[in-house]
């Protein structure tokens, strides 16, 4: 682990967020790079081209003494000597530069606040960080509003079977290892889907034997519901951390269109690590 990208607005969600990366930053030994994206304020259709140039700038200049602000405040809370931190100003759509700063500084980890708002993902989780995870060249840390700033000790890797799920358990090792967390990998079956048993029985096994001296568990458990029996195991074993792997063929869409994410980040205010397989 190399660098962590943490984009911050300088909210109360953001600061929160930052005392998390900064955690992750110290076990992970990682540098930090704060960026903001700021954009012009909605302008009427009167207004000269000068004067909208006129709004860039001075956003631009609020938007870099904030983040030297911000900056000062994430070294002191998080010890981190000054030259692990570095700052960027960038201007732009922020989801679309997030990413566009993480492939450019070859960034190893993206950590984001959510926030905070109700129900729907374009409110609590926001479409920046829904966008993000989607095109992020790097695994995605999503930090839930109030989410207790501790070493994550117990990481559940929901496991849909499909694509190489031994990459998958291996990045999430990636992270586990160093935190010093145990790697749960979990495989909701749907009881319901006919002549997939064996198969799954078989990757179980396979799963145990690649990752016998490592920190893996590998469980499947069987449900009417593969969402409700991901959040009745999230709420009866209660990890730290939820990892989730992206793919075209990934259940993480319908994840969050369902109400059980509710449960998953505001109630359990349960991080979310997102990367692609």
């Amino acid at each position: 682990m190399k660098t962590i990208l943490f984009p911050t607005d300088f909210s109360t969600n953001a600061t929160h967020a930052s005392q998390y990366a900064g955690m992750l930053a110290r076990r992970l030994n990682a540098k930090v790079v704060l960026l903001n994206v700021y954009s012009v304020p909605t302008v009427s259709e009167y207004q000269l081209p000068y004067e909208i140039e006129n709004f860039i700038m001075q956003n631009r200049k609020d938007a870099e003494k904030n983040l030297q602000d911000f900056t000062a405040q994430f070294i002191e809370e998080n010890s981190l000597a000054s030259d692990r931190i570095s700052q960027m100003v960038e201007y732009g759509f922020v989801g679309d530069k997030i990413t566009e700063i993480a492939k450019q500084i070859s960034a190893n980890l993206i950590v984001m606040g959510t926030k905070g708002a109700n129900n729907a993902i374009d409110k609590w989780l926001g479409t920046h960080s829904q966008k993000v995870m989607k095109n992020a060249p790097c695994p995605v840390w999503i930090v839930p509003e109030n989410t207790a700033i501790n070493y994550p000790q117990n990481i559940l890797y929901a496991a849909d079977f499909k694509e190489d799920e031994v990459l998958a358990t291996q990045k999430v090792l990636e992270f586990s290892k160093p935190l010093g967390a145990v790697c749960n990998v979990v495989h909701i079956h749907d009881y319901f889907e006919l002549n997939v048993g064996h198969a799954v029985q078989e990757m179980v096994h396979y799963l145990e034997d690649e990752f016998e001296k490592d920190e893996v568990n590998v469980h499947n458990v069987n449900r009417a519901d593969i969402i409700g029996g991901l959040e009745t195991y999230i709420r009866t074993h209660k990890p730290d951390v939820l990892a989730l792997a992206i793919h075209e063929k990934s259940f993480l869409e319908k994840i969050f269109d369902t109400s059980v994410t509710n449960h998953f980040v505001q109630e359990a205010k349960l991080p979310i690590l997102t990367f692609k397989k």
